[in-house]
């Protein structure tokens, strides 16, 4: 999703790429050629991921890049520390327990196969993703913080306060397992150490996924708390929404080849996951952005997301690309299913690692699972990102999936903690595609 940082991105040369597009070879943009004016103006064809322009690859200006958004947060102040209004979680009473039984739910001895984990078992949490999983803008309350990345209230990786003022992910686990690290624990970005095992960068795309893994994977390998083969590790990867939203309208016929691309960035990355992270399960979860922009059809929206719309989600929004808004979402849906079919791929299923496709995002909307009412709070300022309460209710979908067997999932949203569901004696573990 391009945000307004990303303007300023663009302004010194620096946009996602994907690969050269079949039997095309015109206006090829390479690590090594390309110049800034016409890649920045034009639709062009990527041979490369994420370098565009020699000026990308520029030590200068990526140390411009970060000195910029450090001054910018420094000048902003932390908006992560907010904790009240409609767009955020009601806070829970200390009078009111947890909504799982926590005994039992943590193996005597570390388990031997991934398919026989519960949630106490859980040492280590990571993310990869795009700014969905950063939780750009998810505290904002004006159109300049949607620059801030709350990465401590982001539901998949955030470790900010408790269940009880923040459900996220890791505020789960916390609770069946206190010594659980990895989690992102205030506003910060990528290279800060608050972010820890949060890989996440804004405007990434599939095509990023690789060079994401392979982050992930020596940042923990450089943090002496992590013993690879003795923690367990849950890593949740979310990506896909940029693709449509601000990707391929701008690259030459990439409706025609962008799923197969999609695909084999899918799988790479996968593949470099199971070889160097063991002892881990991989939460696979489609992008809600396109879902939830849809859904905002039938909606009012205020002042504010008409002015960010164009701009941080083109492709769909942007006049000269939202005619095509229809396809970019069929093609958003093959995708869903790609996601879907790679997670049975036999080849990432072994004994201590596996990959889960969990679908609550799928059919995400600003109205419920059966509502007629929308709830805008549920979004960000800009209309784009997800509010706190948003995260909160997205955690809550992820907690539901993987307490469900596969081919039993739910998909949408509902209400925070309306549908709360918890491990059993009977049914223990985490569900994978071999124990449900």
């Amino acid at each position: 999703m391009m945000n307004a940082v990303c303007v300023l991105i663009i302004l010194v040369g620096s946009i996602n790429g994907q690969l050269l597009a079949p039997n095309s070879h015109q206006n090829v943009i390479s690590r090594t050629s390309g110049n800034l004016l016409r890649n920045i103006t034009g639709t062009q064809i990527y041979k490369d991921t994420i370098v565009t322009s020699p000026l990308d690859a520029s030590l200068p200006i990526r140390m411009f890049y970060r000195g910029f958004r450090e001054v910018y947060s420094r000048l902003l102040g932390e908006t992560g520390q907010r904790d009240s209004g409609d767009s955020f979680q009601r806070h829970v009473a200390p009078s009111k327990a947890f909504p799982c039984p926590l005994d039992g739910f943590r193996s005597p001895s570390p388990p031997e196969s991934v398919h026989q984990l519960r949630p106490g078992d859980i040492d280590i949490i990571a993310a990869v993703g795009d700014s969905l999983t950063t939780a750009t803008a998810a505290n904002s309350r004006a159109l300049w913080e949607v620059m801030v990345e709350n990465r401590g209230v982001s539901w998949s990786i955030g470790g900010q306060g408790t269940w009880r003022t923040h459900l996220t992910l890791p505020n789960i686990i916390k609770e069946f397992n206190s010594h659980l690290f990895g989690y992102s624990l205030s506003d910060s970005y990528n290279v800060h150490r608050k972010a820890q095992f949060n890989v996440a960068e804004n405007i990434a795309t599939t095509s990023d996924m690789p060079y994401n893994a392979k982050k992930l994977v020596r940042r923990m390998r450089l943090d002496s708390r992590v013993n690879m083969t003795h923690h367990w590790k849950i890593l949740t990867y979310m990506i896909g929404g940029n693709d449509f939203c601000s990707d391929v309208c701008y690259q030459t016929n990439a409706t025609q080849w962008i799923n197969e691309m999609q695909e084999k960035y899918l799988i790479e990355s996968l593949r470099y996951l199971r070889d160097n992270l063991p002892r881990t399960l991989v939460n696979l979860v489609p992008s809600p952005l396109i879902s939830l922009s849809f859904s905002m059809d039938r909606v009012q929206t205020p002042f504010s997301c008409s002015l960010t719309r164009p701009i941080e989600c083109s492709c769909l929004f942007g006049p000269s690309y939202s005619r095509d808004r229809k396809l970019f979402r069929s093609l958003e849906r093959k995708f869903v299913k790609i996601m879907e079919r790679v997670s049975f791929l036999a080849e990432l299923h072994t004994k201590d690692f596996t990959v889960v496709y969990q679908p609550f995002f799928k059919d995400a909307s600003v109205f419920y699972r059966g509502s007629k009412q929308s709830d805008m709070n549920l979004m960000s300022i800009d209309c784009v990102h997800l509010s706190q309460k948003g995260h909160a209710v997205s955690a809550n979908g992820l907690w539901n999936n993987m307490m469900e067997p596969v081919g039993q999932k739910s998909s949408g949203f509902t209400p925070l903690f309306q549908d709360f569901k918890c491990p059993t004696t009977q049914k223990p573990f985490i569900f994978t595609n071999a124990n449900s």
